[in-house]
């Protein structure tokens, strides 16, 4: 059996961003503080303005679905704009807060004595928010696109110049969705959203190993092959399978490899020649070497345009 645990001799990432831990909600007070800054970053002036919002009890997963199901509501509107977190950045180095707005959508209808009310029908951890309305949000979406789940959507990073271009550089090396992010709306350009094929035995691989980047996007980084949301994929397609692994732009280990692996694994099991416990065993040691390799890359492309922009560069 694999071990439970691995030891990782990981190449550190440099760390140029300081941060002092992840993203939190931003508190209306500190909103208060910041908003002659943060307001003209995310919205125009006809803009509605922006409001304290709190999160219904429906199902994350279903937040889209959640949204088209109240836009069916006589009047009901789509108002996009931003959900505000604070990034608990090092002040002494960079001198100023930072923040974060994740784009966000919420309905609007008028009340029998009518008052404007905006409803968030999704369950959050984070209780209320603040929400800032604002049409500068993803305009290469329509309000259906928006609502689709079929694409993935970006976040505006405010705070110190460098540290948002820290920042940018940074999330664009981890992936799919955190990659969109930009210092302005209008260079949001959403992604299409897609869905990964899990190699055999990499749930509990990642589990075991203690990652916590997202399942989805460990395994996309490492080659597994992705496909579009709402396309009709056969789980024994071989070469649909081969084309996605392929065509995986967010990869940065050779996706091909696994599925040789996954082929060779099916046969010999077929034929009596090996164990699932050795087929466990053969695609743990495949998962450690893919996460070295992304690693690695990460840490090389970030340290180059970390350089390349006059970043310091300071390694754990």
């Amino acid at each position: 059996m694999p071990p439970a645990h691995l030891q990782r001799n990981e190449t550190p990432l440099p760390d140029v961003l300081k941060l002092r831990g992840p993203p939190r909600c931003m508190s209306a007070k500190a909103f208060r503080k910041q908003k002659a800054t943060i307001l003209p970053r995310l919205r125009a002036r006809t803009d509605p303005p922006p409001r304290l919002m709190r999160p219904g009890d429906g199902a994350p997963d279903q937040w889209h679905a959640s949204l088209r199901a109240l836009l069916e509501k006589p009047g009901a509107v789509a108002v996009r704009g931003f959900r505000l977190y604070k990034l608990p950045v090092d002040l002494g180095h960079w001198g100023e807060p930072a923040w974060l707005a994740l784009t966000h959508v919420v309905i609007a209808t008028v009340s029998a004595s009518g008052n404007v009310v905006y409803d968030d029908p999704t369950a959050s951890e984070d209780g209320e928010y603040v929400f800032v309305p604002s049409d500068r949000v993803h305009s290469d979406l329509t309000t259906d696109e928006l609502l689709s789940n079929r694409w993935l959507l970006g976040s505006v990073v405010g705070g110190s110049p460098r540290f948002c271009q820290a920042f940018v550089i940074h999330e664009q090396a981890h992936g799919r969705q955190r990659s969109l992010v930009a210092t302005a709306p209008e260079e949001l350009a959403a992604k299409a959203n897609v869905f990964v094929r899990m190699m055999p035995h990499f749930m509990e691989w990642y589990r075991l190993r203690g990652y916590t980047c997202g399942m989805e996007t460990q395994a996309e980084l490492m080659g597994a092959p992705v496909f579009d949301i709402g396309a009709e994929v056969s789980e024994h397609d071989a070469l649909a399978a081969y084309n996605a692994a392929v065509c995986n732009p967010e990869a940065y280990a050779d996706g091909v490899i696994g599925l040789k692996l996954e082929l060779k694994c099916r046969q010999q099991l077929m034929r009596g020649e090996i164990t699932i416990d050795d087929v466990k065993t053969l695609f743990f040691a495949h998962f450690d070497s893919c996460a070295r390799i992304v690693r690695d890359a990460q840490a090389q492309r970030l340290t180059e345009r970390f350089q390349a922009n006059g970043f310091n560069i300071l390694c754990p």
